[in-house]
């Protein structure tokens, strides 16, 4: 089995997770969750999926999160920036996860706006 398809299968495992729980968890078909676990199978779980995924663990067990979840580096071989999420933050994921495809691009038309001023406009920087 290769690498990816490896890790994906050991942290479902170390949930505890059934293919089908899985399946609910990352919103994909139980069919694709097979896909990825089954070792024949050409498809490979994104980096997006495994992200995905690893929040999930953080949220629901910060326990098991640090140096077993280190992100790999991409194929070009740059180190991913680490993933650390503070509760606050993923509480907010959780609530923008609850609302319509329409609510949430609202919210992410606000947030995108404020992080990006308008030209002329004076940001406020961090002290």
């Amino acid at each position: 089995m290769d690498a990816e398809k490896d890790e994906f299968r050991r942290v479902i495992e170390l949930m505890g997770w059934s293919q089908s729980e899985a399946a609910r968890r990352l919103r994909k078909t139980p069919s694709a969750v097979n896909h990825l676990l089954n070792p024949r199978h050409p498809n490979q779980p994104t980096q997006s999926t495994m992200h995905l995924l690893k929040l999930i663990v953080a949220s629901e067990r910060p326990d098991l999160f640090g140096s077993a979840f280190e992100l790999k580096e991409t194929s070009g071989g740059a180190k991913r920036p680490s993933l650390t999420l503070t509760a606050k933050e993923l509480g907010l994921i959780e609530r923008i996860r609850d609302l319509t495809r329409q609510e949430q691009a609202k919210v992410y038309a606000v947030i995108n706006a404020m992080l990006n001023p308008r030209p002329g406009r004076a940001s406020k920087s961090k002290k």
